[in-house]
């Protein structure tokens, strides 16, 4: 059972919280002449919406709907007012920041922080770090997922993490939007929709031990030595999807990952990965189609950063005409006009650093400080934060000066205290 917090909407009437909304919807608009339209009204718009969910009385109550072509799929979009968006967005992002850290990290769809692009990494970082564990995968996805929610289900789940009285309300209202299922298009759906998937999520990684579960909105993969052992957990997703109301597709299946894994826009045989043929498509239509120079730059960025995951530099190069160099490997490093190094993170006392293990990265010798020249040391902590300290330690930099001419530099290393002379202290390598 998850914490359930109360009192939330000072949170989500915050001032800040309400101008990110804003900002988040109307920077989002393509026309700029529309998004000026809405910057000269943001004064007016904040404070209604203020009012309106300080008061409980928040709720969308019209939208718009359109057809979207999605690949091979045809989806009803539902699409509120840029105000309505606006204030379901202010009440979302406070309520995300309570349900998505008890959601999986491998469940990704419109998680700040994860995303599509993230969860692709991760998978193919797996698939290339353990061959063996990942030969196979079962792959599957849920039938019309948002269509088919049942409205009730969701409330009661909602409810077992959100008890303020006046938001629960309005994020009732968000889910029974329509006759049925959940709203395709509002950001609060999204969320739900992770939510709903959250426990099956858990118990295959928990309790069935798999170690390898990518989730984005109703597409499931996981990946395992062997087929029959996919099959028992394909039985297990089955169980619990069913038990959502909800349906998996007949499309389902146990592959090699050497045929290829169709997930997130890529094709991945395990050592190697191509572009979905019909995003190449869609993203050499665009650049045929497009005239502005500033839309082009944008649409080729966009194209890049899906490419160069794909292992797909030639088609880049036949799409925009560039070579796709990555800043990491031209080879550039800035060097002062001092000559001296630069370390990122805080400075720290030495002290603080009593029995604790750290990383030591880099060191630069005789760097004037008010108390003479100093021997400045970088480092990180286990959780990967820069940080660095100022040392006058002979022995230390003995140690240091002989660790890079081995080319042991980094190093870990728990720094301790010894005592010597009249009740002085070295902090010393151990």
């Amino acid at each position: 059972m998850s914490k359930r917090y109360g009192h939330i909407i000072p949170l989500i009437i915050e001032r800040r919280n309400m101008e990110d909304a804003f900002d988040e919807v109307v920077g989002g608009l393509e026309e700029e002449e529309r998004r000026e339209r809405y910057e000269a009204q943001r004064e007016k718009i904040i404070s209604r919406l203020t009012a309106k969910i300080g008061s409980g009385s928040f709720r969308i109550t019209h939208y718009e709907q359109f057809w979207v072509q999605d690949g091979p799929k045809k989806r009803l979009i539902q699409s509120p007012s840029v105000t309505d968006r606006v204030g379901c967005n202010a009440v979302m992002r406070v309520v995300e920041k309570f349900i998505y850290p008890t959601i999986i990290k491998t469940s990704a769809a419109s998680i700040k922080g994860r995303g599509m692009h993230r969860l692709y990494r991760k998978m193919r970082t797996d698939v290339r770090h353990d061959r063996e564990g990942t030969r196979y995968f079962y792959m599957c996805d849920i039938r019309k997922f948002y269509e088919s929610v049942n409205q009730d289900l969701v409330v009661s789940l909602v409810k077992q993490y959100i008890k303020d009285p006046v938001v629960l309300p309005i994020l009732e209202s968000f889910i029974r939007l329509m006759p049925k299922g959940l709203s395709i298009g509002l950001r609060s759906s999204q969320c739900f929709g992770n939510m709903l998937l959250s426990h099956m999520g858990h118990r295959l990684k928990e309790k069935e031990g798999v170690r390898y579960l990518y989730i984005y909105c109703d597409d499931i993969r996981v990946y395992g030595a062997s087929k029959k052992w996919l099959w028992h957990i394909r039985d297990i997703i089955h169980e619990e999807v069913e038990s959502l109301g909800l349906e998996i597709k007949p499309n389902e299946a146990v592959k090699p990952t050497t045929e290829g894994n169709d997930f997130l826009g890529y094709i991945d045989f395990g050592d190697h990965s191509r572009l979905r043929k019909r995003t190449k498509q869609k993203a050499a239509r665009k650049l045929a189609r497009v005239k502005s120079r500033k839309r082009r730059q944008k649409i080729i960025g966009s194209f890049k950063g899906m490419a160069k995951w794909g292992d797909c530099k030639n088609l880049y190069k036949k799409l925009t005409g560039k070579n796709m160099e990555e800043f990491k490997n031209l080879g550039l490093r800035y060097v002062a006009e001092d000559g001296k190094k630069h370390f990122a993170g805080r400075t720290v006392k030495l002290h603080e650093l009593t029995n604790m293990h750290i990383v030591i990265t880099d060191f630069e010798e005789n760097v004037s400080t008010a108390n003479g020249e100093r021997t400045l040391v970088s480092f990180q902590y286990d959780d990967g934060t820069p940080a660095k300290y100022f040392t006058s330690d002979k022995q230390q930099l003995w140690y240091l000066q002989r660790l890079k001419d081995m080319r042991q530099i980094p190093f870990g290393t728990n720094i301790k205290t010894e005592s010597f002379g009249n009740g002085k202290v070295r902090y010393i390598f151990t």
